[in-house]
């Protein structure tokens, strides 16, 4: 009985965190950016993703690596509300400053970068506050907490119509549920209160954050080099052919969220045959994913962008789906070896994986979209691999 009550409120916890993520990506993905596309043309749509790519690398490098950290330090140290909040303070502030430099170019006045500072650090703190629900496993609360995000976008979109001031539609949506959160949670209270731990928690944390914002980078590669390397338009092109496959991360990243949830939850070490049959169904999933994303692709892109843009990445479409979940597969088996390794050796994995990438990039690209795309699917491929076999020899050890 107490088994079946358990398998019940994971499936319940997993339905609320899934639904969370395909209330607010399906929005943004299938309403917000088909709108702005038809509103600001692929260049200056280009622009936009490029900023908004340096809010999506440093939200989750930050905000979301410093969130699985308390998770999983938690076991090990009583850590405080203040020894996270120094730390987004701290990395967030470093993270924003070289945010503003990569998109320099982009900065058209003072105010404007005033603006983006603002965006970046509530982006990083809407993604570490949801620990607040994952601490305690209330993923009702968990759905809430994005259903207000959800709200808040579309409240900044209906701005933005009258305004033509894209920014607003970010910042609302960050704002709304931070506000909530403030109003009905605890864990920004006693701010500044840090414990005798806060050393081991920065240097756990810091590793982290560092890690996580290489895996980032990788993941989203296209939104800060293709506007160097091919132009904005060509940005616009890639994003919107992996689109469905980012959209994918809807399903993954919950399931992601309840497996380190629960993992941490025990003093338990995922065993060598638990790691396998996670592989397993995690590359199940992956195989079902890419088949239903190469059925559903070229419907979505002539539904909501049009047949121009449709005709411009069709032949590209195995190859950049391919590449989208293969990354997807790869974090899932990055979030399974956390609960089992030391920080430091997710590290050395994505500083090796980033520059597998970057080497591809620079040698493929040769002014084409294809060249770019088989580049990456290369790159993650390799990442799957060694993954794998690093979770593989490391599960089930002290």
């Amino acid at each position: 009985m107490a088994d079946n009550t358990q398998q019940k409120k994971i499936l319940g916890n997993t339905a609320y965190t899934i639904g969370a993520g395909l209330l607010m990506n399906g929005v943004l993905q299938l309403a917000i950016y088909p709108l702005l596309n038809r509103r600001l043309g692929p260049e200056v749509l280009g622009g936009l993703l490029f900023l908004m790519g340096i809010a999506t690398i440093l939200g989750p490098s930050v905000g979301q690596a410093l969130n699985n950290s308390r998770l999983v330090v938690r076991r090990d140290l009583p850590v405080t509300n203040g020894d996270y909040d120094w730390l987004l303070l701290i990395f967030g502030g470093i993270g924003t400053a070289i945010g503003l430099f990569i998109g320099r170019d982009s900065l058209t006045s003072f105010p404007f970068a005033v603006v983006l500072v603002i965006l970046f650090m509530l982006t990083i703190f809407r993604y570490y506050g949801d620990v607040e629900y994952r601490l305690n496993l209330n993923y009702r609360k968990y759905f809430r907490y994005y259903a207000i995000l959800t709200l808040g976008y579309v409240a900044g979109y209906g701005i933005f119509l009258f305004t033509g001031f894209w920014p607003i539609i970010f910042l609302l949506g960050e704002a709304f549920c931070l506000i909530y959160l403030g109003a009905t949670g605890s864990i920004f209270k006693k701010f500044f209160v840090r414990s005798e731990h806060f050393q081991a928690t920065f240097r756990r944390g810091g590793i982290l954050v560092l890690s996580y914002t290489i895996t980032n980078l990788t993941l989203n590669i296209d939104r800060i080099l293709l506007p160097f390397l091919l132009g904005n338009t060509a940005l616009t092109l890639y994003y919107t052919a992996s689109l469905l496959g980012k959209t994918l991360v809807l399903f993954m990243a919950p399931i992601n969220t309840i497996i380190i949830s629960y993992l941490t939850k025990t003093q338990k070490r995922l065993t060598r045959s638990a790691f396998l049959k996670f592989v397993g169904i995690g590359f199940g999933v992956a195989v079902v994913f890419f088949l239903a994303v190469q059925v559903a692709a070229p419907i979505f892109l002539r539904l909501f962008y049009g047949e121009d843009i449709y005709h411009s990445v069709v032949d590209v479409l195995p190859v950049v789906n391919a590449s989208q979940i293969l990354g997807l597969f790869s974090a899932y088996l990055f979030i399974l070896v956390l609960t089992f390794t030391a920080e430091k050796w997710q590290m050395v994995l994505q500083c090796a994986h980033l520059a597998v990438i970057l080497v591809l990039v620079f040698t493929m690209t040769n002014a084409s979209l294809a060249g770019f795309s088989l580049a990456v699917l290369i790159a993650n491929v390799v990442r799957v691999v060694a993954v794998f076999v690093f979770g593989f020899y490391g599960a089930g050890r002290k």
